[in-house]
């Protein structure tokens, strides 16, 4: 039985494929269209699929589209449906505010037929005349599909499993046990209160693009020094059961005007990027005793 996996929803689009639950391939789109993350977050991206992707784990298995028993989605828009309609406050989703959060939605409900009409002409070989028949396409929640991925590839059959997201259909964070074959969530923090999208938007302030420069942020940590912790820690307030909320602050008026892209880096921002991290250490060896801190180079913006 062959199962294809598809990542579409947000940013680094990517499909894998599974055979009996044996891994056949997998790869991100973006090594073929040489476009970095595959594609922008935004709800006119939606429609987009990795169909260079698929068409390359169909290749490694030497079948078509047509051979795939099923097609998972790593995301259920019928779960921020049932929200909007339910009128809950309590769990305020807004990954896109008002229309195009409906467009955003409704591209990724269009994702089969898209999938079944969409593809480049070039890779009609492997891609055209899929027929989806009832029970062959899954939408799956996107924070299970996350904890999927690290739970059943594992060495344990019973594990706690984290996702600390961005966001999902309607959490940003979400707490599970694995058990065998099984994942039971037992827990939950629901959008807008993200530490994913609060690295976002520190990543923002800092003069480079979000969902997708973070890893800079992550780097420029080693440069500066956490004066800065005590005030980012008041915006995140913990709460019982793994909840927590962050107040909707302002970077600019806690930290002082944002860096512009292309601009110099000043010291208050690395001081902004070490709130990533608070310890600047490096793995001990026999030259180095545990815990020496060690100066970063120079850093040349």
């Amino acid at each position: 039985m062959y199962t294809l996996g598809i990542n579409a929803a947000f940013h680094d689009s990517a499909a894998a494929l599974i055979k009996d639950g044996v891994l056949i391939a997998a790869a991100e789109d973006e090594r073929f269209t040489h476009i970095k993350h595959g594609k922008r977050p935004i709800p006119f991206s939606a429609y987009e699929l990795p169909f260079h992707a698929i068409d390359y784990c169909l290749q490694e298995a030497g079948i078509t589209l047509q051979d795939v028993d099923h097609i998972a989605y790593s995301f259920d828009p019928a779960l921020q449906k049932q929200q909007d309609s339910s009128g809950d406050n309590n769990k305020i989703t807004g990954v896109f505010s008002n229309n195009l959060n409906d467009l955003f939605l409704s591209y990724m409900q269009q994702a089969p037929q898209h999938l079944r009409d969409g593809y480049p002409h070039h890779l009609q070989k492997r891609l055209a005349g899929l027929v989806i028949k009832p029970g062959k396409w899954h939408f799956v929640e996107h924070h299970i599909a996350h904890a999927a991925s690290a739970f059943y590839p594992s060495p344990f059959k019973e594990a706690a499993v984290l996702t600390l997201d961005g966001r999902g259909e309607l959490a940003s964070t979400s707490y599970f046990v694995g058990n065998g074959n099984s994942l039971e969530k037992i827990g939950e923090v629901c959008m807008p209160h993200s530490l994913g999208m609060l690295y976002e938007k520190m990543t923002t302030y800092l003069g480079f693009l979000h969902s997708s420069d973070e890893y800079k942020v992550m780097a420029l940590a080693s440069y500066g020094k956490p004066v800065y912790l005590e005030k980012f820690r008041s915006f995140i307030h913990p709460g019982e059961n793994g909840c927590y909320t962050i107040d909707d602050f302002s970077p600019e008026d806690a930290f002082g005007p944002a860096r512009k892209k292309g601009a110099t880096f000043e010291q208050r921002f690395f001081d902004v990027c070490c709130l990533c991290t608070t310890s600047i250490r490096r793995r001990p060896t026999k030259y180095q005793p545990s815990g020496m801190w060690m100066a970063p180079p120079a850093f040349k913006p």
